[in-house]
């Protein structure tokens, strides 16, 4: 299977953001991905922001400089045909902008805070922990712990969850907080934008965490403790994500599996084998994991729903310190049309590129419009 880079002509490395983000434009027109000249350097931290033709791959401009690390790099997908939004860290903290990408108007930012995977019905989530209390003066709103929403097209920004809501979840069932528990991450929307989920670290589960859910119009709330990993929204009611287990005080490459689960973390179905970051295509009939596993080559596999052996496997990359040392994981991400899989392929212990493979010829021929 052909591997197609981004980007061919850079001698640096090149990075799509995390797994379920999105780099397309919603007309998919146009990609966005990061360069970086050096990865292998924990102290170089400067990243440029690029977006270029979506079919054609040229095209290519500049339309932003951060500072990261290698970990899912700026995290930048679109959130509209317009706009892109992307993190960056100023004075040692997380902020994320959301960004022209014709004008190279910053619309919204810098919001100190944690970001999230992407936006959902024109609503950016993210979470507040006590490290950006006092830094966003310009959304005195932004006034203590907890999941906020920005509403793209207006720019409002309203809490929907504080810390005493946190904690109170995690609590009621039967786990117990630390110090980190108000760090949330991987703070993603339902496709409605009526319910939001989040990781949490809680103190009884130290490996895996746990996977905290609040339904937004009714104030339910929802904890799966020792959590199914790299979770995603399946649909409105239900997540993807990969459950793996602990064998000799090692987490399981040979026993993870794709699975669906309820809020509650009822295992409705197994939709894949071996994964750790995941993604389901739109129609959710096709789903794609890596071995990220220490001590295995990056492989992806692509499942049929249902199916615990993969219909075609390709990456396979075995720079064990470019994944681990230097933090990057292939985070496979179906397109729009679900005819692609991009994926961070590392290349050398030093460099990696932002790559995609085409794989129209084996989910079928794309339907008549």
């Amino acid at each position: 299977m052909r591997i197609n880079q981004v980007c061919q002509a850079y001698e640096g490395s090149t990075l799509w953001g995390m797994n379920g983000g999105q780099p397309e434009s919603p007309d998919g027109k146009l990609l966005v991905y990061a360069r970086k000249r050096i990865i292998c350097d924990r102290a170089y931290r400067e990243t440029e922001l690029w977006v270029c033709d979506r079919d054609t791959l040229a095209n290519g401009r500049r339309v932003f400089t951060v500072r990261c690390g290698n970990h899912n790099g700026p995290s930048a997908t679109f959130v509209d045909n317009e706009h892109i939004v992307f993190r960056d860290e100023i004075d040692g903290l997380s902020a994320f902008r959301v960004l022209n990408v014709h004008t190279g108007e910053v619309k919204y930012g810098p919001i100190f805070a944690k970001e999230s995977h992407c936006a959902e019905n024109g609503i950016y989530p993210f979470s507040i922990s006590e490290e950006f209390l006092g830094r966003n003066p310009a959304y005195p709103q932004i006034d203590r712990c907890g999941i906020y929403l920005l509403r793209l097209s207006d720019g409002e920004v309203r809490r929907v969850a504080d810390k005493d809501t946190i904690f109170r979840m995690v609590v009621e069932n039967g786990c117990v907080p630390n110090d980190k528990t108000t760090s949330m991450s991987h703070v993603q929307l339902s496709p409605r934008a009526d319910k939001v989920m989040m990781r949490l670290s809680v103190e009884n589960c130290p490996v895996f965490g746990a996977l905290g859910g609040i339904d937004l119009s009714t104030g339910e709330t929802f904890v799966i403790p020792d959590k199914p990993v790299h979770q995603l929204w399946y649909d409105n009611d239900t997540y993807m994500a990969t459950r793996q287990y602990v064998v000799d005080g090692r987490i399981d490459m040979a026993s993870s599996r794709i699975q669906r689960f309820t809020m509650a973390g009822e295992c409705l179905e197994t939709l894949g084998g071996i994964g750790n970051h995941i993604d389901g295509s739109p129609d959710r009939q096709w789903f794609v994991g890596d071995r990220a596993y220490p001590g295995y080559p990056t492989d992806i596999f692509l499942y049929r729903r249902g199916s615990t052996e993969p219909v075609v496997t390709f990456g396979g990359a075995d720079y064990q310190d470019c994944t681990w040392k230097h933090q990057i994981h292939p985070n496979p991400t179906f397109s729009r049309d679900g005819r692609r899989i991009y994926f961070n392929h590392v290349v050398s212990q030093e460099r990696t590129e932002a790559s995609f493979v085409d794989i129209s010829d084996i989910v079928g021929a794309k339907e008549e419009e």
